[in-house]
C-alpha cells in the first residue's frame, strides 16, 4: 500500500516520502515527510506495495546460509 498524506491528500510510492524517523521503539511503524506539503506522514513499512510483485521471500536468496572466510593474502598484506 502507497502512503497518503492526511494533510494534502498526496499519494505516492514510499521512496517519494524522505524517511524521518521511527514512529515507535521496536516495530515497522516509521513517519516519512511529504514531497509536497512537508508534513509527517505514519506509514506501515511491512506492507507490500500491490504494484511491485515479489516473488521471493525476503531472506531466501542464494547466499543464505554459505559461510564466508577471510583469505589468507589479505591478512598477510596487513602485516
Amino acid at each position: 500500500m502507497s502512503p497518503k498524506c492526511r494533510n494534502c491528500g498526496y499519494e505516492g510510492t514510499r521512496d517519494k516520502f524522505r524517511f524521518l524517523n521511527y514512529a515507535e521503539v521496536m516495530g515497522p511503524n516509521v513517519y516519512r515527510h511529504c514531497p509536497k506539503c512537508k508534513s509527517a506522514v505514519y506509514c506501515e513499512e511491512l506492507e507490500e506495495d500491490e504494484k511491485e510483485p515479489n516473488d521471493e521471500i525476503w531472506g531466501t536468496g542464494s547466499l543464505r546460509g554459505q559461510v564466508f572466510k577471510r583469505s589468507r593474502k589479505s591478512e598477510k598484506g596487513k602485516e
